[in-house]
């Protein structure tokens, strides 16, 4: 069975993409996983991103992240909902 360790953003980079989800107004952003990876490398854990997250819309922190498996074709096949509490 195939296995992918979803851990840094090294490992998301080639088929995946990454989305903040506002739990408070539903807002979802994408965010730019290679700009991302330029100003913080490719070991930098997914779980600090989260501590990152701020809605522009309605101002609150969320720590929540859609992660969306989009294959090396990079036609969207599935997502992952990763709620942190």
């Amino acid at each position: 069975m195939y296995s992918i360790h979803m851990e840094t953003l090294g490992s998301l980079i080639k088929c995946f993409e990454l989305y903040a989800v506002c739990e408070e107004c539903q807002r979802v952003v994408g965010v730019d996983l290679h700009k991302l990876m330029r100003a913080e490398g490719a070991d930098y854990p997914i779980d600090r991103i989260r501590m990152r997250l701020y809605c522009e819309k309605c101002q609150s922190r969320s720590q929540a992240l859609r992660i969306v498996y989009v294959g090396p074709g990079r036609r969207v096949a599935g997502f992952w909902y990763n709620r942190s509490r």
